[in-house]
């Protein structure tokens, strides 16, 4: 059950400080964000306070600051170029997409985060960064953005021709403001001085530029949206998609927030705050949002502590709204790209990729699938192919280190006094195989290649001391080697077959005869007990639970 931090007048001054910070970093974020997701600079702002406020108030992590983010805005982006018109479609997949988030933190879903493999989060965030830089460089030279990746490159050779050279010379402007402040002060957001910049500049010298349409002034009110059934298709998959960028979104940055702070974040409750955010987002017209790694870090550096910063950030972003709404319609559109462009130059992950040449090849081959598959097919497939991949060449390599061995019974100095009760013969044709790992799929070639070795064996001593768990990949292959050395006469005993492993090979049709505590017992059985050959079937094993 969540529960609300007591609140310290101690941290009060901190968090109002912090929280001020990042509204002022996150304002010309947001409205960028809604300028490139196709539904305006309103919906960026509405977003930003929507999720600010109340992914801070039921959120797991202290100190944490959540708005639209790159992943988030291009699935928006892309939705909108696909169902114009049709903007409800939009806003029930953010409201259905926060639910979504809701039933993750409920069912716990929050630690699978864990298991993400780096080289997938890299390749998707550069993958994120690279789409931002190239959706913006339209927008830069004052046209109209495609919402489309390829689109986008395709109508490079028109976009120089038909370019405004006001609004390009505009947002480099902006882009010298960006990354030149760093260098002068660290105590002005460079994105907030270079959106001051270009907007007095070009009000001042009159600029012919594009600029941002009419923000409604007030509150938005919340608006459930109405779509055909026949559409549910198209809500369902991209919600699914919003919810789990949002929530890996989420999470990564909670990472970093509990680093800095030395503090540790709630997952679940996280992704329950996360969801509330997005839900609310969606019915007063907003962009689905996350945890922003930059706001975040900014918060915390400049004095937040508590959960109080996040709900302050949205609530200042709430007041701009209600009075500077006019001044606002005069940002150019030009400024917001440059400003979403060194967004994506941020998120590109150029640690990894300096690291490609030394990185290992399993884990360059996942970056690069997982990168492609970001820029050019989709995200959440991205995700899932890089997780596949990962998975299978895990699989391979663990199989490859060959986890397990084969011993002639000879070299068991534990057993050598039972070994010396065998004939010489016996003891020459007596293997014991070592299972060093679970027997699961990447163990199908290890057993393989034991079978090869089968026909000079008498008998065969599976080890399981190891083996905790067994799936049905390695189940089957098990099972076709019992009926091989069975056929070849060979006699099959275990030793340390555990109850789990034992009950799951059991369902599946496969039994042991002969199971014994150590390997000196099963010895001393063939030495001076009657064996009786493992039970192998030819027959394919059966799931007794289906």
């Amino acid at each position: 059950m969540m529960t609300f931090d007591r609140l310290k007048l101690a941290h009060v001054p901190g968090d109002l400080l912090g929280g001020l910070t990042a509204a002022v970093v996150a304002l010309p974020i947001a409205l960028a964000f809604g300028v490139a997701s196709g539904l305006g600079a309103p919906a960026g702002l509405y977003g930003a306070i929507a999720c600010g406020i109340l992914a801070a108030l039921f959120g797991g992590t202290k100190a944490q600051v959540s708005g639209p983010t790159g992943p988030m805005t291009v699935v928006i982006a892309a939705m909108v170029s696909a169902h114009l018109g049709h903007p409800e479609l939009i806003f029930a997949t953010i409201i259905l997409a926060g639910v979504c988030q809701i039933g993750f933190g409920l069912l716990k879903a929050g630690q699978l985060i864990e298991y993400i493999p780096y080289p997938v989060v890299s390749g998707f965030m550069s993958g994120i960064g690279i789409i931002i830089i190239i959706l913006q460089l339209r927008p830069l030279v004052g046209l109209p953005g495609t919402g489309e990746v390829l689109g986008s490159l395709q109508s490079l050779p028109e976009a120089v021709q038909s370019a405004n050279l006001q609004a390009f010379g505009l947002g480099l402007l902006c882009l010298v403001c960006i990354y030149v402040t760093p260098f002068i002060t660290k105590r002005v957001p460079a994105a907030l001085l270079a959106l001051l910049v270009g907007t007095f500049v070009a009000a001042y010298f009159q600029l012919k530029v594009p600029t941002i349409s009419q923000i409604p002034a007030g509150i938005p009110w919340p608006k459930i949206p109405w779509f055909s059934l026949n559409d549910w298709h198209v809500v369902i998959t991209n919600a699914l998609a919003l919810a789990t960028l949002g929530s890996i979104d989420s999470l990564l940055t909670s990472v970093v927030v509990d680093r800095l702070t030395k503090t540790k974040h709630d997952s679940n409750r996280e992704l329950i705050g996360q969801g509330i955010g997005n839900f609310v987002a969606g019915l007063v017209g907003g962009l689905p949002g996350a945890g922003a790694t930059m706001r975040s870090v900014i918060n915390i550096k400049s004095g937040a502590t508590t959960r109080l910063s996040g709900a302050a950030h949205g609530l200042l972003l709430l007041a701009v709204l209600l009075g500077l709404g006019p001044v606002a319609e005069k940002i150019p559109l030009a400024c917001l790209a440059a400003i979403l462009i060194s967004v994506g130059v941020s998120i590109i992950d150029y640690r990894a990729l300096r690291l490609i040449r030394k990185a290992p090849k399993e884990d360059v081959i996942v970056l690069v699938i997982v990168l492609l598959h970001t820029i050019f097919v989709d995200l959440i497939i991205a995700v899932i192919a890089g997780l596949a991949v990962a998975s299978l060449l895990f699989a391979k390599k663990m199989s490859d280190t060959e986890l397990m061995h084969v011993d002639p019974v000879s070299s068991m100095p534990e057993a050598y006094p039972v070994v010396e009760s065998l004939p010489l013969e016996i003891q020459e044709r007596t293997f014991v195989y070592s299972f060093h790992g679970p027997l699961f799929f990447g163990e199908v070639t290890n057993l393989e290649k034991l079978v090869e070795k089968g026909p000079k064996a008498k008998y065969i001593i599976l080890h399981f001391a190891n083996v905790h768990f067994a799936d049905l990949s390695g189940a089957f292959a098990l099972q076709e080697a019992l009926g091989d050395w069975a056929r070849a006469g060979i006699d099959v005993l275990a030793v340390k077959l555990s109850d789990p492993t034992k009950s799951t090979l059991a369902k599946l049709g496969i039994d042991f005869a002969n199971s014994y505590d150590t390997v000196t017992d099963a010895i001393a059985h063939i030495a001076f007990g009657d064996v009786e050959p493992a039970v192998a079937s030819d027959e394919p094993p059966v799931d007794h639970d289906m």
